[in-house]
């Protein structure tokens, strides 16, 4: 295990590991753009999904909302994301939430490169 798993291994995940359902979908998702080599936008990658979180919603099913992105929204979609990333770097050392981006800007969120320098992947001049 190389200074970059450990660091992510250490993570506490409040959503990620909530549903592995909503997990796979997105990780398929993410995983077809990636084989096409494409990119998908935030909304394209959880539109449809139906989340079912214990600590979100009382446990009911919901969707993330595409058209307002409440906080909560951002930070599921963000720790699932980051989930998935340590899933492929472990598998393949590539961080596939890179993958995902938003599409006004045409890449990753700032909250991707401050992990990534977090991490230890960027420097504070690579952002």
């Amino acid at each position: 295990m190389d200074e970059i798993e450990r660091k992510m291994s250490e993570i506490k995940w409040s959503y990620a590991e909530g549903d592995p359902d909503a997990l796979a979908s997105l990780a398929a998702r993410i995983e077809g753009v990636g084989r096409r080599e494409d990119l998908i936008n935030y909304s394209d990658l959880v539109r449809g999904v139906t989340f079912h979180l214990p600590n979100v919603n009382k446990g009911e099913p919901f969707q993330i909302d595409i058209h307002e992105w409440p906080d909560l929204h951002r930070a599921i979609l963000g720790e699932f994301l980051g989930y998935i990333s340590m899933l492929s770097y472990r598998k393949a050392k590539f961080m596939a939430s890179a993958l995902a981006i938003n599409k006004t800007e045409f890449k990753p969120s700032y909250h991707f490169f401050n992990w990534m320098k977090d991490l230890g992947m960027l420097s504070g001049r690579d952002v």
